[in-house]
């Protein structure tokens, strides 16, 4: 009994992969469960014995992959210190993830560029709706605690605040997708990061990633990081 469970198990992860591998290079709507059989080395009932449709397969592929909006912007710790600066350290985090995770790059990249959320794939898009509602909450909720100690300018209130900051930190992740990693995300995120915080930040406002050596030091981090993980 336990070697089959094992066995299910192994197919189930050959089923992911080969789905992963197909919805990458041919997008989702083209790609069939047959598609998928084939290029695991499956019949069409083994895919079925896992998943009843194609729907429950993308959903499944989604579920495994560390995406940024979930793994680094959520609710976080209660007692977490909300501030520019943490904002500001998670999207590097996230940018440096993204560089060094193929299947995050990947299933982001499908996510983004390779599915038509239409016909049956329309409740696919349930799942990246919600996260991308949650972590939009969580950088409001960021922006709202710096307003309170004073360090948001005044013209900014924290939900469009919050806004034009996901709209820009998703603008250059979505080109380097589509420019397949034509770019150092870390670098050229980072700046962007950057500016876009010092246009939020009162002057005098306690945010060490203003420092010019410290965006310095981030950028020569994220550029080793980046040689690492293409060695």
């Amino acid at each position: 009994m336990r070697r089959t469970k094992e066995d299910a198990l192994l197919t189930r992860e050959a089923i992911l992969d080969a789905a992963e591998a197909r919805f990458y290079d041919f997008g989702v709507a083209s790609t069939t469960l047959s598609h998928i059989a084939a290029a695991a080395g499956l019949t069409r009932g083994a895919i079925y014995w896992h998943f009843p449709n194609k729907l429950e397969l993308f959903r499944a592929m989604h579920e495994r992959a560390k995406l940024p909006q979930e793994a680094f912007f959520s609710d976080g710790s209660p007692g977490a210190r909300r501030s520019l600066e943490e904002l500001y350290t998670n999207s590097i985090e996230a940018f440096r993830h993204l560089e060094r995770d193929e299947r995050a790059r990947r299933v982001l990249t499908i996510l983004l560029l390779r599915c038509e959320y239409v016909g049956e794939m329309q409740d696919a898009m349930m799942r990246r709706t919600d996260a991308d509602n949650a972590m939009h909450r969580t950088i409001t909720a960021i922006f709202a605690a710096v307003q309170y100690r004073g360090e948001l300018k005044p013209e900014w209130k924290p939900e469009i605040a919050a806004t034009a900051y996901v709209c820009a930190v998703g603008g250059v992740i979505l080109e380097w997708l589509r420019s397949e990693r034509g770019f150092d995300l870390v670098t050229v995120g980072g700046n962007v990061v950057r500016s876009v915080i010092v246009g939020f930040a009162c002057p005098g406002a306690p945010v060490a990633c203003l420092e010019e050596n410290s965006f310095a030091a981030e950028a020569a981090r994220g550029g080793e990081d980046q040689a690492v993980a293409r060695s």
